[in-house]
């Protein structure tokens, strides 16, 4: 999908066999649509329009609902975190890591919160066995009550003012964002 949607990235984004086509007006959303549909055809695939949805403010799409410049998680994942049993394993420290991480971005300092769960998990004790402490206990349940307050991403303004936050490293951040180092580099800002 992504040979037939080249150079389609700012209006397409495709996922396997899915693909969502967002736009900011209805006359270009017709356009991307058209373009998408059009590039469907010409490598001979086919789609199913009882699986299709069109013309949606809002939509689910991996994990998650987003539309109208908003992201947040699926009713369903945050169900599955408010359900999820305390852990007695690292096995389940690790699935419960797992589902939350997936949505680590919409939690401010997640991998300061889950700490104390990815200590557990480190050195050479026994497998399987796990000593679950108040601070464990504290980061789980404070994990939970984060991704189930319905958290929200909103697309950034670019005519507005905004911090950008990064875990990076200043590697990582240089090789992805070369030109923006240099100017970031007079301008203090969280890493």
């Amino acid at each position: 999908m992504s040979q037939v949607l080249e150079n389609c990235e700012s209006f397409a984004v495709p996922y396997l066999d899915d693909i969502a086509i967002y736009s900011n007006n209805w006359e270009d959303h017709l356009k991307h649509v058209n373009e998408v549909l059009k590039r469907i055809g010409d490598a001979n695939l086919a789609i199913k329009p009882s699986k299709c949805k069109f013309a949606q403010n809002r939509t689910k799409y991996l994990g998650h609902v987003v539309g109208s410049g908003v992201r947040t998680p699926a009713e369903a994942k945050i169900k599955a975190v408010l359900d999820f049993p305390t852990p007695t394993s690292k096995t389940q420290i690790r699935a419960f890591l797992g589902l939350a991480g997936y949505y680590a971005h919409n939690v401010k300092n997640f991998s300061v919160i889950a700490a104390p769960l990815t200590n557990v998990l480190k050195g050479k004790v026994k497998r399987e066995s796990i000593i679950w402490t108040k601070e464990c206990n504290h980061a789980f349940e404070e994990l939970k009550r984060r991704l189930t307050q319905k958290p929200v991403l909103y697309a950034p303004h670019y005519k507005k003012e905004f911090i950008v936050q990064s875990d990076a490293s200043d590697l990582g951040w240089e090789s992805c964002c070369p030109k923006a180092t240099q100017k970031m580099r007079s301008i203090p800002f969280c890493i």
